[in-house]
């Protein structure tokens, strides 16, 4: 775990940003503290929490989830249970409360911890300016869908920090198992009207604005659209395809499943979830060790 320091008042733990491995963030106002993001595992976010005490000591704490996978909202529950409170959108908070859920069905691993979900009371349905003291962070909801169907991102102005969540990865697959590519690149547009000097995403480096990673992103998002949009398409094919043009990124599995939501948006139906973990599973020969 890395630290990085962006402005006076918001701090980022980066790991290294693959399965279940994200960033989070945090911003010390004057007279409260906000978290972004919690981690995978019981332990690791007790220790993010404990980063996070050290430096904004008995400031009051709120906790947003940028989105319901378990690498970012599986530590809620700590934050509940140390006095804090936790938002998120109304379709994350639903997706939260009905876990955890960690996939055994793709994953082996054994390192957990109690990732008991809380009961979130308070969800964001539209933009929110939270004043935490002498900064400002607005929690800005995406419209439709898109990594998920309840992804949030957080604006601090004063620093000009934008926590994307898992609508940017760098340097790491996509996964789009649980959105759809068109609402991305809806979502890429929307982030991109956003004003600010950096952006954190889920998994990865932290980006300047108007990143090459971004674009990249992108152009991975509207190949995956366009190739499964081919008459002559073929998934084994196409997956050999991305494998080799995108060998840069880590996770090389997602570009099988990727290609299944792809032709799921193309025909208007929701794909199998199945049927995606299957695909990925294929490519890495069994289930996925995670060493968390």
């Amino acid at each position: 775990m890395t630290v990085a320091i962006l402005g006076s008042r918001t701090k980022v733990l980066l790991q290294p940003g693959g399965w279940f491995l994200n960033n989070a963030g945090w911003v010390v106002g004057d007279e409260r503290a906000l978290l972004v993001d919690t981690q995978a595992t019981e332990d690791r976010s007790r220790r993010l929490l404990d980063a996070v005490r050290t430096d904004t000591g008995a400031r009051p704490l709120t906790a947003v989830l940028t989105h319901a996978h378990g690498d970012h909202a599986n530590g809620a529950r700590l934050v509940v249970e140390q006095g804090g409170t936790v938002l998120a959108t109304p379709q994350t908070a639903t997706t939260v409360h009905a876990g955890p859920h960690t996939y055994p069905m793709a994953f082996d691993c054994s390192s957990w911890g109690d990732i008991t979900p809380p009961r979130i009371t308070d969800t964001v349905g539209g933009p929110v300016e939270l004043d935490l003291g002498g900064v400002r962070v607005d929690l800005l909801p995406i419209d439709g869908t898109a990594h998920t169907d309840g992804d949030l991102v957080a604006l601090v102005r004063e620093d000009g920090v934008l926590f994307a969540g898992d609508l940017v990865f760098a340097g790491v697959t996509p996964l789009a198992v649980s959105g759809s590519i068109s609402g991305w690149l809806t979502a890429l547009d929307r982030i991109a009207d956003i004003d600010h000097a950096h952006l954190v995403p889920g998994h990865g480096p932290v980006l300047p604005a108007h990143s090459r990673e971004v674009d990249d992103l992108r152009a991975y998002l509207e190949w995956l659209l366009d190739t499964a949009s081919r008459p002559d398409y073929d998934h084994a094919t196409a997956t050999r395809d991305a494998s080799a043009r995108w060998a840069h990124w880590t996770e090389g599995e997602r570009h099988a499943a990727n290609l299944l939501v792809a032709e799921a948006d193309l025909k208007g139906v929701p794909v199998s979830l199945i049927a995606a973990v299957g695909a990925m599973l294929t490519v890495t020969g069994g289930r996925i060790k995670l060493d968390l």
